[in-house]
């Protein structure tokens, strides 16, 4: 009703009687008649919506006029990371302090450069840090209720596969089921970890495992990242895992996350698994290869496997999902 009468202020919030916890205030304009007992008290103006709103503060009318600023932005731990073009870096600092402004919890704004380098790690410079707070890019991420450190400047982690990794823990539950045991899960693209982190925090499902990448930094991390009384955490080159008898056919879970070189790997991979076991893998593909690509990855696992559009990767490209389920006979 009050809404519909337009006698709601902009930025109206319910408020709590100042003399009585169990009523609450509503906000109505100063001339409107609600017939109702009505108490007069200051009140707070509303806080910012979004970091624009503080960046008013910060820059005059004109220079916000004139410029088309950044509607997105990546939260990692306590950091922000933020893509800019060349009218917004200029005043890349200005928007980092807003988005400090913005968000209580964020320590540092980072620019993001982009990914580069064998490890595909990100060119960070730093924007703007909270008074009294440190610079750095390491941080500690929360991901379904797991901790893990990482840091953008060194290791590649992302966010956005945190999905894909729920389904990785019900697929080894499943797995489980089927084999009416702990599993043996072998991870060679690890990273710091994210996949690895909810099997083993599932009292009873992991029975041994194995974490290996080729980046120092990621090994690290993974270090500090993964505690069981069974894991191997090696700084290795996947490629050549299969030449070692210690990792032949030894694995009931296999985990293949490369995803510009996944399908390439994948032949030089297959002996690690069991006769019967899983290989679930992600795989960048061309929306024009696509077909050729399902194909490939057929023959390659000889069975019939679907490769799954999870999300879009590029304007030409999508991030797939294969899940491959290998019993022998």
């Amino acid at each position: 009703m009050l809404a519909d009468a337009n006698a709601l202020p902009d930025g109206a919030r319910v408020q709590p009687h100042p003399d009585d916890e169990s009523r609450r205030l509503i906000p109505v304009i100063d001339d409107f008649d609600t017939k109702y007992p009505s108490v007069n008290m200051d009140v707070a103006p509303p806080s910012s919506r979004t970091y624009r709103e503080h960046l008013t503060d910060l820059l005059p009318p004109s220079v916000m006029s004139s410029i088309e600023w950044p509607t997105r932005h990546e939260f990692i731990g306590d950091l922000i990371l933020i893509k800019l073009d060349d009218h917004q870096r200029p005043y890349g600092s200005e928007i980092g302090n807003a988005l400090l402004l913005q968000h209580s919890r964020i320590r540092a704004v980072y620019e993001d450069h982009g990914v580069s380098g064998q490890f595909r790690v990100r060119e960070l410079e730093l924007l703007a840090v909270r008074e009294h707070s440190t610079p750095g890019t390491r941080t500690c991420i929360v991901e379904s209720g797991q901790r893990l450190w990482t840091d953008p400047a060194k290791v590649y982690y992302s966010a956005r596969l945190s999905h894909e990794r729920e389904g990785t823990l019900a697929c080894a539950q499943k797995l489980r089921a089927l084999l009416g045991r702990s599993i043996d899960v072998c991870d060679p693209y690890a990273g710091v970890g994210p996949s690895l982190k909810p099997l083993i925090s599932e009292n009873g499902l992991v029975r041994k495992l194995f974490g290996g990448d080729l980046n120092p930094s990621a090994i690290e991390l993974l270090e500090e990242n993964i505690e069981h009384p069974s894991a191997t955490l090696e700084c290795v080159d996947a490629l050549t895992l299969s030449t070692r008898n210690d990792m032949l056919a030894s694995w009931d879970l296999l985990l293949v996350n490369i995803p510009h070189d996944s399908l390439s790997h994948l032949p030089q991979l297959l002996p690690l698994l069991r006769g019967t076991g899983v290989i679930r893998g992600w795989a960048v593909v061309d929306e024009s290869d696509f077909q050729q690509s399902e194909l490939l990855l057929q023959e390659i696992l000889g069975m019939d496997v679907e490769l799954e559009i999870r999300r879009s990767y590029s304007a030409n490209s999508n991030l797939c999902r294969f899940e491959a389920w290998i019993q022998s006979e």
